[in-house]
């Protein structure tokens, strides 16, 4: 590894945060300003409830005598086609709200799993839980193609790869999180000292955590903005500061401030004190 002029390791340029771990990030630190969690626990159980819903959509057994109108794959084996491409949709449907409320969940609180096969599953559950559901009735179409004439097998075999490419779609996580990620984000704000205000310009595309960046010298005062980083983030600014938002500040007179250096200090003047 590379080292600086005073002999410290110099760590790989970092990439840039994603916009949905930033969120996440402003997430948490609501949670540590308010001292209390946000609930995924009901977003996570609203997703298995309509997972679960979808699934009864898809294969519900008879019950009874009663002879329900859904359950497509009953519906198929009663050459009821209608019912059973309803039923199709519907669990298309169902499979994509569940989704929706479990990466918002995970959007809040990521899995804090470090292996990679893990957080994959995680966060692309969606994704594998509408091929679960959806794709057995594909095996059934295959294992009763005598039993069903042609156009009813092209019918609903056109539905249900409709459906489940579009269910897929709309389930995946395309800018998944890890709280590896969020954890960067915090550390990197406790050490820059951000207090939970963040400043940004009209037409620039960055946050800044201090008005004295040298960024910020230039813009006049109707077109700085300032306000939670939460702000920030809705109105686009996701790139932070490389100067103030990155580990030093430059203030108007040219000194440059090693916010590290600072943070290590502090935490030596504790030490000693203590």
């Amino acid at each position: 590894m590379a080292s600086n002029e005073k002999g410290r390791p110099v760590a790989p340029e970092k990439k840039k945060p994603t916009s949905a771990a930033l969120k996440a990030a402003v997430a948490q630190l609501e949670e540590e300003e308010q001292g209390k969690k946000k609930n995924t626990a009901l977003l996570r159980v609203g997703a298995v409830v309509l997972w679960a819903l979808a699934a009864l959509a898809m294969y519900c057994p008879q019950i009874g005598q009663m002879n329900l109108p859904f359950g497509a794959c009953r519906m198929l084996m009663l050459h009821a086609v209608t019912e059973c491409v309803a039923d199709i949709v519907a669990a298309g449907v169902l499979v994509v709200l569940a989704a929706l409320l479990w990466k918002k969940a995970n959007h809040i609180h990521p899995t804090r799993s470090h292996n990679a096969f893990v957080q994959f599953c995680w966060n692309q559950l969606g994704v594998i839980m509408a091929g679960i559901i959806l794709a057995p009735l594909a095996i059934v179409l295959i294992m009763k193609r005598e039993d069903l004439d042609q156009k009813t097998k092209r019918i609903v075999a056109a539905v249900l790869a409709v459906v489940f490419l579009g269910a897929a779609a709309g389930s995946a996580d395309y800018h998944p999180v890890t709280q590896d990620e969020v954890n960067e984000i915090l550390n990197e704000a406790d050490e820059n000292g951000y207090t939970g205000e963040v400043y940004y310009t009209r037409y620039g595309h960055s946050y800044h955590f201090s008005l004295e960046c040298q960024s910020l010298r230039r813009s006049s005062q109707e077109n700085l903005y300032s306000g939670t980083l939460e702000d920030a983030l809705a109105a686009n600014r996701t790139d932070p500061c490389d100067f103030c938002a990155n580990g030093r500040l430059v203030k108007e007179d040219g000194t440059v401030i090693d916010m590290t250096e600072q943070v290590e200090g502090a935490v030596e003047s504790l030490e000693n004190a203590a």
